[in-house]
């Protein structure tokens, strides 16, 4: 995460790049998968093959304005910054606590919602993605690095859209729920 905040632009879009042809080397080793399925099964894959194509295509997109090195960059180097700076403040009070290290899908997650993030018009804001796994997976951290890249990135557009509420976080159980504030707060 640190690295991610100080590294030169080009690195951290190589870095990502990686991540990204990773992902599109297991989508094509699922996809010749496919023809070994029972035969009421293909229709099904073809169509989640097509949706883990369309997640890959949003991740370079997000890529793509991160090379630009500029509003965006500069949102995800902070962003970056903030939830490392919160995980060292962790640290200091436990030394169980381990370094920041960004899951794939984690990074993933971010990328994919980048462009309709900062786009109102983006085609993609109809799109409400979702993170849904059980407790302790790392999804807190994913939500809180787009929503302070959301936050940066919205200050430095300027107008009405720094005005008012940036992002909405709810959650069913109280417990979940002043845990959650208590990381959001740390990361504000």
């Amino acid at each position: 995460s640190e690295w991610l905040s100080v590294a030169p632009v080009a690195d951290v879009c190589a870095a990502l790049a990686e991540l990204c042809a990773c992902y599109d080397d297991w989508i094509s080793a699922r996809e010749t998968e496919v023809g070994t399925l029972p035969t009421t099964l293909p229709g099904t894959a073809h169509r989640h093959m097509d949706e883990c194509r369309n997640a890959l295509k949003r991740m370079r997109g997000g890529i793509e304005l991160l090379e630009k090195d500029g509003p965006e960059m500069i949102a995800f180097r902070l962003a970056n910054r903030a939830l490392w700076q919160q995980n060292e403040w962790k640290r200091k009070r436990d030394a169980r606590a381990s370094s920041l290290v960004w899951r794939p899908f984690q990074m993933a997650f971010v990328l994919l919602c980048m462009a309709s993030t900062g786009d109102r018009d983006h085609p993609d804001r109809r799109v409400m993605d979702l993170l849904w796994f059980p407790t302790g997976g790392g999804k807190t951290e994913a939500y809180l690095l787009l929503t302070a890249y959301t936050i940066f990135l919205r200050r430095q557009q300027g107008g009405q859209e720094t005005e008012g509420v940036t992002v909405l976080m709810r959650y069913t159980l109280r417990l979940l729920t002043a845990q959650q504030f208590q990381r959001a707060a740390a990361m504000i």
